[in-house]
């Protein structure tokens, strides 16, 4: 379903300043989440064509392709975290970019092959049954297309849960490992490069050209 937000001026400044103090808490710790943006997309390099962002969260990656003037549809189950990552596009005048859709990855609403780029940050770790999501980018992603997949290594879990556990809350962890991503994908043919950040591990998966 079409997630289209309503958002009011006073809700996006507010929003902000909550937004910006999330990522000053992190950024102390150690957990830059602009930088480590900015490396996924330098490493991925000019995405060609038609995106659709896996798992919207409060909209960091969201944000940061956003601000590359990339043209693209993300989706999230939960609506509250659309509307979050919204009020964030909204207060840098670039909500335009984006199509936002209620939507379970695990259940993609989109016909075979219908995108050249399919990007999933920080997302497997938040799933128990990862395979039914990788099915789901398998199939949803064109011939020669590709997988920009990423997630917190141990030093970024660590710094999560630091501050879950001082908030009194507890983040959720699949145990879904690198290892496990790449090895799902080497299997389907996909041609893999890896790259690592302080915080992050990130696969950039070519699916094989179909003749």
């Amino acid at each position: 379903m079409r997630f289209i937000p309503e958002i009011s001026i006073k809700e996006t400044k507010t929003n902000h300043k909550y937004f910006m103090k999330r990522i000053s808490i992190y950024r102390k710790r150690g957990l830059d989440f602009v930088g480590s943006r900015k490396f996924i997309l330098e490493k991925s390099g000019p995405l060609i064509d038609s995106i659709l962002e896996i798992g919207t969260g409060t909209g960091y990656t969201t944000v940061a392709l956003a601000r590359n003037n990339y043209k693209f549809i993300s989706i999230d189950k939960d609506e509250q975290a659309l509307k979050i990552a919204a009020l964030n596009l909204a207060y840098e005048n670039i909500l335009g970019n984006v199509k936002f859709y209620i939507m379970d990855g695990k259940l993609l609403n989109f016909d075979d092959g219908s995108f050249k780029n399919i990007i999933a940050v920080n997302l497997f770790h938040h799933i128990s049954n990862v395979d039914k999501i990788f099915s789901e980018i398998d199939r949803a992603l064109c011939s020669g297309g590709m997988a920009v997949l990423a997630d917190f290594n141990q030093r970024g879990m660590e710094i999560i849960n630091s501050v879950h556990r001082e908030e009194g809350r507890v983040h959720e962890d699949s145990g879904v490992s690198k290892d496990y991503v790449y090895s799902h994908f080497k299997g389907l043919g996909y041609g893999i490069k890896e790259y690592h950040e302080k915080n992050h591990w990130l696969l950039i998966a070519r699916k094989l050209l179909q003749e």
